[in-house]
């Protein structure tokens, strides 16, 4: 590495003494500015930001030493050697010229071999601060533009994560990073059907990169939850969309649940995350441990979206959580179990289970333990209710704007009603007229239960009573899904007309399958017993939210009126 060139400061009131340290810095390719007293010395060194000074001790106005301290006073973001040139030689006078911020003492008349020494030497010295000043300025600048990424990164994240509806009453949550960056998610959502879909995911590894994985999640799950689709559903496009962005080391645990507080139903999914659990009255009740491989890791066609069911009585709390709640633990080995937080949640009353572990996680990390994963986990609240009230958007009732009248209609045989989610397909479709999507919500539940009796006891010829016995709900999913996978001949119609009439916007609905049809007179109307009764509430219900809704032949065709 060669040596830069310098500007070099002489102070000095002997003109000779300056004409010898000009000759000798010119030579090796210096310039040189000078002084002829302190005073100036100083004002120059202001003006020109030398790079090396060599000062007389003995000058006017102000002496050399007295200029020395004052320029170590200046503010200065490099180091100037401060080199003083004297006739005094005494060892007290080279002690107190370093003393007063000199660098170097030289004696007069300097050897000129010793004089282009001492400028060689500094010269390198100077070329490596230099070097190393650059090295910093460009770290400041990448530090600078990485803390403007990571704010950019914070904020497009924490926008993705709080894309849905916002914050439900029903849900807790608790998260904390090991990082800068957290690679846990939790998400919380309802469908227009007032079912609550909940995702725990823990991308693998921590910082960005984890982070950056979980990110690809929350628009899916919002807009597949917002249109209604199932938690099977949403759990296969979860794992081709990570499987299709990722590469091969990277994935997401994730656990999904979806609670019908209607229904009393609890459905999950668990891919590679600990133990969902449900706790009632009287403990644990219901446990979903991880029955899947991670999202992300299998191809779409080896993927299982398979979800398993539960129904709650008395309310409870739902806990899903991710591995870095179950690995926590402090400095001493005080570790946050499994057992330890069943035993925690089944001990505390109800309300207080959120903040009892939110503290416990404290209490460990207070006690010096290192986080080595993310933790966090969400506690929902399942309260004991089986209300057939769901919680639907205000609709004005101001009459719309004229539409045109047009029609829709589609038919779908086995392998379709094997695959498709047709429900939140058509309504898909409906929400693409501004005139529907303040009624998705309505709508949603009306084509739910119509296509649902449609199928389940036109076609599959189920039995809604199999749901009253003990373990009776479960049996009659698993008894659906053997139907539906046997299934070879049928179909299902639904036929879509919306028009004006009488001045009002209306949809005509009508769903009809090739099944022997099914007994509806008896649910019709509204029950004494409906709220105890855990199945046959829907048609009531549809009735109650249409203008007409009436059955034909022997219940294999339906046709609702909707007013918008």
């Amino acid at each position: 590495m060669s040596a830069p060139a310098l500007k070099i400061l002489v102070a000095d009131d002997v003109e000779a003494n300056i004409a010898v340290v000009r000759a000798v810095a010119s030579r090796l390719g210096h310039s040189v500015v000078t002084a002829n007293d302190g005073r100036e010395a100083v004002r120059r060194y202001r003006e020109e930001a030398p790079d090396l000074v060599f000062m007389g001790v003995m000058t006017p106005e102000m002496d050399g030493l007295a200029a020395a301290r004052e320029i170590r006073s200046l503010p200065a973001e490099r180091w100037v050697p401060v080199v003083f040139l004297s006739a005094m030689d005494r060892m007290d006078d080279v002690i107190e010229g370093l003393e007063c911020g000199g660098d170097d003492y030289l004696v007069k008349p300097a050897d000129l071999r010793l004089l282009r020494a001492k400028i060689n030497g500094y010269a390198k010295a100077i070329g490596l601060q230099r070097r190393l000043l650059d090295h910093i300025a460009e770290l400041a600048q990448l530090q600078a533009t990485q803390s403007e990424e990571n704010e950019l990164a914070r904020h497009v994240m924490a926008r993705l994560k709080e894309a849905g509806a916002g914050p439900d009453p029903l849900v807790q949550i608790y998260t904390r990073p090991a990082n800068h960056f957290c690679g846990d998610l939790v998400c919380a959502a309802r469908t227009p059907a007032d079912v609550l879909h909940v995702l725990v995911a823990d991308a693998t590894g921590h910082g960005l990169a984890a982070a950056l994985s979980a990110m690809t999640l929350p628009p899916v799950f919002y807009g597949m939850t917002a249109k209604g689709f199932s938690l099977a559903a949403i759990a296969s496009e979860l794992n081709r969309k990570l499987k299709h962005l990722l590469p091969a080391d990277r994935f997401a645990a994730a656990t999904l649940a979806a609670i019908d507080v209607r229904q009393q139903a609890i459905e999950i999914w668990n891919g590679g995350n600990p133990d969902a659990l449900y706790v009632g009255k009287d403990g644990v009740s219901l446990r979903w441990p991880s029955r899947h491989m991670a999202l992300g890791v299998l191809p779409p066609e080896a993927f299982s979206d398979a979800t398993e069911h539960g129904r709650i009585e008395g309310g409870g709390h739902l806990l899903l959580c991710t591995d870095g709640l179950i690995e926590l633990e402090s400095a001493d080995g005080d570790r946050l179990s499994p057992e330890r937080i069943e035993r925690l949640l089944v001990h505390c009353p109800g309300s207080a289970r959120f903040l009892r572990l939110q503290d416990t996680i404290h209490s460990l990390l207070s006690e010096g333990g290192p986080v080595h994963d993310d933790v966090s986990f969400a506690l929902v609240h399942v309260p004991h209710e089986r209300r057939r009230q769901v919680r639907l958007n205000p609709v004005s009732r101001a009459t719309a704007a004229p539409v045109s009248d047009w029609r829709v209609g589609l038919s779908l045989g086995p392998a379709e009603l094997r695959t498709l989610d047709a429900v939140p397909m058509v309504l898909g479709m409906l929400s693409q007229s501004e005139v529907i999507k303040p009624h998705a919500g309505s709508l949603f539940l009306i084509l739910s239960e119509l296509y649902n009796n449609a199928l389940d006891h036109g076609l599959l010829g189920l039995d809604s009573a199999i749901k009253a016995a003990e373990g009776g709900f479960e049996r009659y999913l698993a008894e659906r899904a053997s139907r539906l996978e046997a299934l070879t001949a049928g179909y299902i119609e639904i036929e879509l007309h919306m028009r004006m009439e009488a001045g009002q916007t209306v949809l005509d609905i009508r769903v009809r399958d090739s099944g022997p049809g099914f007994d509806y007179a008896d649910y019709m109307t509204p029950r004494v017993d409906a709220d105890q009764r855990p199945h046959g509430r829907g048609i009531a219900l549809v009735r109650s939210l249409c203008r007409e809704l009436v059955y034909s032949g022997c219940g294999n065709e339906v046709q609702a009126r909707y007013a918008l």
